[in-house]
């Protein structure tokens, strides 16, 4: 195994994104990766399915740690969220079942400002899911909207596959989503993206909105560099050391 972290991913059973941006991509990450297929595991619609899948997936995390995960994820977000508690208690190592845990951390960082919410579908989205993610919306003012109906995220869904030129269509959908969401709320701050499909197109949205935005990845670098900073960084800190330089605390 590496000396570098490593993260543990949980996978359903079926046809993954090998794109890069998606979790089941190796070129997605900076860092050592391990994966577990939940065999039988879908996409849970209700909280009772995603009980039902609860002991397959903490029997696959505790196999990833076994085997070296450092942090862990599925790349199923959205409902999954409600098997947080209970997962990340079945394990000693930090646990991410959904991007929108960062939610109350950028209402912190941008108080007088509306997160916008993207998800694949809007419908997924709400109270719920927000109390499960540790906020309200009475809490954090928010707006929400879905790509459901773009027949490129459609089809991207069902061949989980970049072909004929895709891509750009991809690109321009998620784009005129977050375009029309700050359309109708001037006040819009920064985009938490929900799906795990998403990232693939979320420099886009930074590039073209210039707005802070944050997904399972950013997620995941987080808790990541809470076991080893970038090397870099590292070297940087302990070059001004050895030269007698302080900072602030």
């Amino acid at each position: 195994m590496s000396d570098r972290p490593t993260l543990g991913i949980l996978l359903l059973d079926g046809k993954m994104a090998d794109v890069p941006g998606c979790l089941a991509c190796d070129a997605t990450f900076p860092y050592p990766v391990i994966r577990r297929t939940v065999a039988g595991a879908r996409p849970p619609r209700t909280r009772r399915e995603v009980d039902a899948l609860l002991p397959a997936y903490t029997a696959a995390a505790r196999e990833l740690v076994r085997g070296g995960a450092d942090v862990i994820t599925d790349n199923c977000n959205g409902a999954m969220v409600w098997m947080q508690d209970r997962l990340a208690a079945a394990v000693p190592v930090p646990v991410l079942t959904s991007a929108l845990l960062l939610v109350p951390l950028v209402h912190r960082l941008l108080p007088e400002r509306r997160i916008g919410i993207l998800a694949f579908s809007e419908a997924a989205l709400g109270e719920q899911i927000y109390n499960a993610c540790g906020f309200s919306s009475g809490e954090v003012p928010l707006a929400a909207a879905g790509v459901e109906g773009c027949a490129s995220w459609q089809e991207f869904l069902r061949t989980k596959e970049l072909a004929g030129g895709l891509q750009p269509r991809l690109l321009a959908d998620l784009v005129a989503a977050a375009r029309a969401l700050r359309r109708s709320w001037p006040d819009l701050g920064a985009l938490v993206c929900e799906c795990t499909l998403l990232p693939p197109a979320c420099q886009a949205l930074r590039d073209e909105l210039g707005l802070p935005v944050f997904d399972i990845l950013t997620c995941l670098d987080l808790a990541v560099a809470g076991r080893m900073r970038p090397p870099a960084a590292v070297s940087a800190v302990f070059a001004m050391s050895s030269n007698g330089e302080r900072g602030g605390a």
